[in-house]
């Protein structure tokens, strides 16, 4: 026998005795989005006719009749060891860094500077401005209410509510959440700086810089 961990990404969809037709229409609408993803269904509704849907366009998917173990948001998982290297890192960096990374922005938040990759399984949560000068790795979670600049590819799950963001592109294990607008990835390949932001009807505008 072997065993194999994954850590995948998924998508949970609440059936609240819905049919089929009004899934399969939601999932077709997003199905940029949700392909490549595993589909996890619960609840009460017609079973039989989405996983025919789902079978016959090859998605993963399970159902669940368990409780599945989370992760609570307001904590952070890094270990000790990690946080002490990025200290170590930031502490040896030039004057001039330093200052800028202590500097308050208007609004009060701190900007915190991350160097190394971050890793499968890490979790960072900041309510900061965040620079990243690395990669985020498949199964490692970024979530800040700041602004972000991230200048290495992103393959694991990035989610920022601030008021602009800053990447060059999108792996294919990646998930980018802006203002909770999922950013569609096939537009995001090319190494060039993106600025995305919102306008005043909270549409999304992308930037090639």
């Amino acid at each position: 026998m072997k065993v194999k961990q994954h850590s995948l990404q998924g998508f949970e969809f609440i059936l609240d005795g819905e049919n089929a037709e009004r899934f399969i229409s939601y999932f077709k609408a997003n199905e940029p989005f949700l392909k490549g993803h595993t589909v996890i269904l619960s609840g009460k509704g017609d079973l039989v006719e989405i996983e025919e849907f789902l079978k016959k366009n090859n998605v993963c998917y399970f159902i669940r009749n368990c409780e599945l173990t989370t992760r609570k948001k307001s904590v952070k998982t890094l270990p000790d060891s990690y946080i002490e290297d990025i200290k170590k890192s930031i502490k040896e960096s030039k004057k001039e860094k330093e200052q800028t990374q202590q500097q308050k922005n208007p609004k009060g938040r701190y900007r915190e500077i991350i160097e190394k990759p971050i890793r499968s399984g890490h979790f960072i949560s900041t309510t900061n401005d965040l620079l990243i000068l690395s990669q985020i790795n498949s199964g490692a979670e970024v979530e800040t209410s700041g602004n972000l600049e991230i200048f290495g590819t992103i393959n694991g799950k990035l989610e920022c509510n601030g008021s602009y963001m800053l990447i060059r592109d999108i792996g294919d294990n990646g998930l980018v959440i802006f203002n909770k607008v999922i950013l569609e990835k096939t537009k995001f390949k090319s190494k060039k700086a993106k600025l995305i932001k919102l306008d005043y009807n909270k549409r999304l505008i992308v930037e090639e810089l």
